[in-house]
């Protein structure tokens, strides 16, 4: 797993009810006690640890449904480095 991909995870886990061993890529993460609050403060969290900006339109069911989906959805920002 690459050092961002595991950096990602470390930020995502702060908002889970789940510890490292019970995150899965698969795993549905409003299971895991993800809800639309705590994925704003999340996506704020990984902007500033990684210094991207997650668009708007990036903000769905689909992208935050698994680790896996959010991963997709953020990794193709990493060193963008672009601020709209």
């Amino acid at each position: 797993m690459s050092a961002a991909r595991t950096a990602f995870r470390d930020v995502l886990l702060t908002y889970l009810t789940c510890d490292a061993a019970g995150l899965r890529p698969e795993e549905r993460l409003r299971a895991l006690g993800l809800n639309s609050m705590r994925a704003v403060d999340l996506v704020l969290d990984l902007e500033d640890r990684f210094g991207f900006a997650f668009p708007d339109d990036r903000f769905t069911d689909e992208n935050f449904a698994t680790e896996a989906s959010l991963w997709a959805a953020v990794e193709p920002l990493l060193g963008a480095g672009a601020r709209p």
